[in-house]
């Protein structure tokens, strides 16, 4: 992708110097502490409060018999709404806020159930205000994860006149994000469709020679935004898909003179490897790459290069009964969930000069890859479009059997009335034009479809030829991670803090390695990288051991030595354990800190494939990792991220609490481990425990 310069992500809640222009006080330097907080909520309820608002982002309710009502609920709905009522001080919320602006959105009953719910009043969003309630088979609430914000309902019968319009908001935004100005008149409203009516559309009226071109129409939506002590500010929620930049979402105030109050790049650059090549086992679990090489054959660096494999002709409609990829007689890789092709020629999109995946004959897409020629050949093209349009659906499928459906938020053409927003199936953009050696996923909220831009690696060019990441697993799974991670924390604008941002890099690389392992590797002493197959260039040839990361993955601290306290800049890194020499940076850059995430969650998963053998394992880990995930609240820190995925497990099954608090704990983050500052961008002030909770649920 072309390197505009572009703004980095804002947030007024979060600015402390944006709150005190608008006279609303700092929390900092408060008398107050967490434990004064904790002991002033009611028994049982375990409260994590948010550092800016002070009020309560993720309610555990540890004492569940103190919390039942004396007759059984009847649905999820009725006992999360019973529960925020009867809890409403927590939030200081008022019988009006109660009454009139919690809206439940959406019920999940896939694995875990969960209730998803936003604040609106006058069906007017309150911006943030996602809120994930677990519920048990009792209907029985088990945790909350998000924000609630008390006085949206006066605020919004008292706010001033609207004096921006929607079109000098985008422009605003537009100027912002390219430093070009625009003229408002330029964007004119468009026709809307039932699914999306919470949200108008507008088109650029682009003329000859303008600056830039817009790919998408410009989603806009009326929003209240919230910026403490009960004080909002009406804005508009804005999307902007613009040629040569990262996709941006902004936020603007619509009173007075126009404000950005949010600001959040959507897009994740990502340089990983491995296209899909079939193991042909029942679950048709794709290979880690076309020469697969995970975990690495003798766990240490000696340049081992792994000897490339014969593609499996397989058949699937789909891994889910009554959910094909693709409808009957389709003849393109173009079905409901992913819209699979080659991005060769600008404008980004589908469009004139642009390939997509097509048949050999009825009902088959059969092109053998030849690793002699380049990748951009016209068959080796169709191969890799057609495996990255598989990468992508059974990916769709994996997740979706874990929780993550129509009503968590996934992207579907058709959500065949299951809930959430339909028309927003997976755009998976193959040998973009637009740049190399890389990859990247741009998220915005659902209904509006995700984009993944997978680019050539051309690191041995001359000497053989480029090697594509489009039917590469690793590759399409870390990127498909970015995907999933963004819609379940905060619908698309959950993880803009540093923390959340490295774990977003984190999960990705769980995703990748863990659903391309094995049920024979070695996972106790094996090196398992992220990647391999496209990384190798003239000057390094342990892409298999080491890959574009520091460290292998591997529950062997001989060969990953991150703990938890190596998320902060300048703490050293341990010496003596082989490092990858092209890979350096601080530790609190994103795909440094991102990569103690992984190495936890990789801990948890290995205990519980020794605990339950890796077919079981797997399907635990992705229940307890995509439940976490809906239980994580916006901003996250690692510990609260950490402690979603502990909720879904009291949640799932109990007995697996001291495999995942192990796991946890061996990387340093313990029943004793604090994480920084939400908002801190050195990850500094980590306290790292290795202990475990006496039960292993506490």
């Amino acid at each position: 992708m072309k390197t505009n310069q572009v703004p980095q992500n804002f947030h007024a809640l979060y600015d402390a110097s944006e709150r005190a222009s608008r006279g609303i006080r700092s929390i900092a330097g408060s008398s107050v502490t967490d434990s004064e907080r904790r002991e002033s909520t009611r028994p049982g309820l375990s409260v994590d409060f948010d550092e800016a608002t002070q009020l309560p982002n993720r309610v555990l309710v540890t004492d569940q018999p103190a919390q039942r009502t004396r007759q059984k609920a009847s649905s999820p709905e009725e006992s999360v709404e019973e529960f925020i009522a009867t809890n409403a001080e927590l939030w200081n919320l008022s019988d009006e806020d109660v009454a009139s602006s919690v809206d439940i959105q959406s019920v999940s009953g896939k694995r875990m159930r969960t209730v998803q719910l936003v604040q609106k009043v006058d069906g007017i969003e309150v911006f943030n205000s996602e809120v994930t309630a677990a519920v048990n088979g009792d209907n029985e609430v088990v945790s909350l994860a998000g924000q609630l914000f008390p006085g949206a309902v006066r605020a919004l019968r008292s706010r001033s006149a609207t004096v921006t319009t929607p079109e000098q908001a985008i422009a605003l935004a537009t100027l912002d994000l390219t430093n070009v100005s625009c003229n408002a008149a330029a964007f004119v409203l468009t026709d809307t469709t039932a699914d999306h009516d919470t949200y108008t559309f507008y088109n650029f009226t682009e003329k000859p020679g303008a600056a830039f071109h817009f790919t998408r129409p410009v989603r806009v939506k009326d929003v209240l935004f919230p910026l403490g002590d009960e004080k909002f500010v009406p804005g508009y929620y804005i999307e902007l898909w613009i040629r040569d930049y990262p996709t941006f979402a902004y936020v603007v105030d619509s009173v007075g003179t126009p404000d950005v109050l949010y600001r959040s790049n959507l897009a994740s650059d990502d340089k990983f490897a491995y296209r899909i090549y079939n193991a042909g086992d029942a679950l048709l679990r794709p290979e880690d790459s076309p020469a697969p090489g995970s975990p690495h054959p003798t766990g240490i660096p000696d340049g081992f290069q792994a000897t490339p494999i014969d593609a499996r002709l397989v058949e699937v409609e789909s891994l889910l009964t009554g959910d094909p990829w693709l409808p009957p007689g389709a003849t393109t890789t173009s079905g409901n969930n992913c819209i699979a092709y080659a991005d060769l020629a600008s404008p980004d999109g589908f469009g004139t000069g642009d390939i997509l995946g097509k048949i050999t004959s009825a009902d088959t897409f059969d092109y053998p890859y030849n690793h002699h020629l380049p990748a951009s050949s016209p068959t080796n093209l169709q191969a890799s479009i057609v495996g990255m349009f598989v990468h992508v659906n059974w990916l769709h499928d994996r997740w979706y059997e874990a929780g993550f459906d129509e009503a968590a938020g996934n992207a579907q053409l058709d959500n065949y009335g299951r809930g959430g927003i339909a028309g927003d199936p997976i755009l998976a953009e193959g040998n973009d034009f637009s740049g190399t050696d890389n990859a990247n996923m741009a998220t915005p909220p659902d209904g509006s479809s995700p984009r993944m831009q997978m680019y050539l690696f051309r690191g041995c060019e001359p000497a053989m030829p480029a090697r594509t990441s489009n039917f590469d697993a690793m590759i399409t799974f870390h990127e498909m991670g970015h995907y999933i991670t963004n819609r379940l924390v905060g619908n698309a604008n959950g993880l803009g803090n540093r923390q959340g941002s490295a774990m977003g890099e984190g999960w990705g690389d769980f995703f990748a390695i863990a659903m391309t392992s094995r049920r024979d590797d070695d996972f106790e002493n094996g090196a398992f990288p992220v990647g391999g197959w496209t990384d190798l260039r003239a000057d390094f040839d342990n892409n298999y051991y080491f890959s574009i990361r520091r460290y292998p993955y591997s529950t062997d601290l001989t060969k990953n030595p991150l703990t938890f306290r190596h998320i902060s800049n300048g703490v050293i890194i341990p010496p003596g354990v082989p490092r990858n020499p092209t890979s350096g940076g601080p530790n609190n850059e994103v795909h440094n800190a991102g990569e103690v995430w992984c190495a936890a969650l990789w801990e948890v998963f290995v205990n519980l494939v020794a605990e339950h053998g890796h077919t079981e394992a797997e399907r635990r880990v992705l229940d307890y990792v995509v439940g976490g995930l809906k239980l994580t609240p916006n901003s996250p820190t690692f510990t609260q991220a950490r402690d979603g995925i502990l909720m879904a497990v009291m949640a799932l099954d109990t007995s697996d609490l001291p495999l995942v608090w192990r796991g946890f704990a061996k990387r340093g983050m313990g029943s004793g481990a604090v994480s920084p500052p939400s908002n801190s961008s050195s990850l500094a002030g980590v306290v790292e425990s290795f202990d475990v909770p006496r039960r292993g649920s506490e």
